[in-house]
């Protein structure tokens, strides 16, 4: 498996370095240094000439490098918030909370070692085109479904949901509670929200609590971008 690292600044290699060398244990890696602020030429560039299976993309502050690199390639984008400031809360937002069809799986800040675990299954995994969303007790996510079970159908992908996970589909995890976290199981996590609870900003400290707690992730009540991620782990995007 190949695997193309891009973080933005040299200043982040205590955070890239370990996950390049750990990546290694498993992967054909090349690793670049390009910001998506002053090279986006380069950038776009090193991207769309690249094949591979997957691109990790990393930064801090504004971190609008995974998200640009995702807009420029059909791959499976990883991201990796620097906690430069505010913990990594400002990263992990602007790398996870991407507009639906743009997807980026993204880990906590300060656990990039879910991202290697994460590819490492993804190598053996058996792929599949069926989606399962694991929704907890108490909570209406119907709407959210529709959505996801919209972008599957134009795909030829299939989404189904219970309570509990389904052993033959990749598994996505609404999060209302670190309770509902999987930290050892390949799976994806989508923080869900009551439409009156998106409105308030500091709901999304508990966010931030939920993806240190492990796993990968997505924004809050983006279905459809699971989907997406997952057609694209699949190369069929």
């Amino acid at each position: 498996m190949k695997i193309l690292v891009v973080f933005g600044s040299a200043s982040d290699e205590n955070v890239s370095l370990p996950l390049v060398e750990a990546l290694k244990k498993d992967c054909e890696v090349e690793y670049e240094v390009i910001s998506a602020h002053r090279n986006i030429d380069q950038l776009h560039d090193r991207v769309k000439s690249w094949k591979g299976d997957a691109i990790v993309a990393g930064a801090g502050l504004a971190a609008a490098l995974p998200g640009v690199v995702a807009a420029m390639t059909s791959l499976p984008v990883f991201g990796v918030p620097v906690p430069s400031q505010f913990g990594g809360l400002d990263s992990l937002c602007s790398i996870a909370q991407m507009p639906p069809g743009v997807p980026v799986i993204s880990c906590g800040p300060g656990k990039t070692d879910e991202i290697v675990s994460f590819i490492r299954c993804w190598k053996a995994w058996e792929s599949s085109s069926h989606v399962h969303f694991v929704v907890p007790a108490g909570i209406s996510a119907n709407d959210d479904i529709a959505k996801a079970e919209a972008v599957a159908k134009e795909r030829g992908a299939r989404v189904t949901s219970s309570g509990v996970r389904d052993a033959a589909a990749l598994n996505v995890y609404f999060v209302r509670g670190a309770e509902d976290v999987r930290r050892d199981e390949f799976c994806l996590h989508i923080p869900f929200f009551e439409k009156k609870e998106m409105a308030r900003a500091e709901n999304y400290l508990s966010v931030l609590d939920w993806t240190g707690q492990g796993g990968l992730w997505l924004g809050a009540n983006n279905t459809r971008n699971a989907v997406q991620s997952v057609l694209r782990l699949k190369k069929e995007v």
